[in-house]
C-alpha cells in the first residue's frame, strides 16, 4: 500500500518498484489536483478584478458576483455557440465531399 495515492512525492522509491503504476496514476492525480487549484485562484483573481471595475464604474460589491457569473455563463454560451456552428460547417463540408 502506497503512503498518498494523490501525492507522489511522497512514495519511497520501494513503493514506485511495488506499483509503479499507482505512482503513474499518483502523478497525474497530482497535476490534476494542481491545474484545478490554480483554475480556482484564476478564478478568485478574475472575480476580485471584476469586483473592483465593477464597483469603480457604480455597481455595488453585493450585485458584482451575480453580474460576473452572468459574464461567464454569456461567454460560455457564446464559445459552445461557436463550436456548434464549427461543428456544423464540418459536417456539411463533409456531406458536400460525400456527394
Amino acid at each position: 500500500m502506497t503512503k498518498d495515492p494523490r501525492t507522489p512525492t511522497k512514495w519511497t522509491n520501494a513503493e514506485i518498484e511495488q506499483d509503479a503504476a499507482g505512482y503513474l496514476a499518483a502523478q497525474r492525480a497530482y497535476q490534476e489536483d494542481q491545474d484545478r487549484a490554480k483554475a480556482k485562484q484564476a478564478g478568485a483573481e478574475d472575480l476580485e478584478r471584476f469586483t473592483a471595475a465593477f464597483v469603480a464604474n457604480g455597481g455595488t460589491s453585493a450585485d458584482a458576483e451575480a453580474s460576473y457569473r452572468a459574464l461567464r455563463n454569456e461567454r460560455a454560451a457564446q464559445a459552445a455557440r461557436t463550436a456548434d456552428e464549427a461543428a456544423q460547417r464540418q459536417q456539411h463540408g463533409n456531406v458536400m465531399a460525400a456527394v
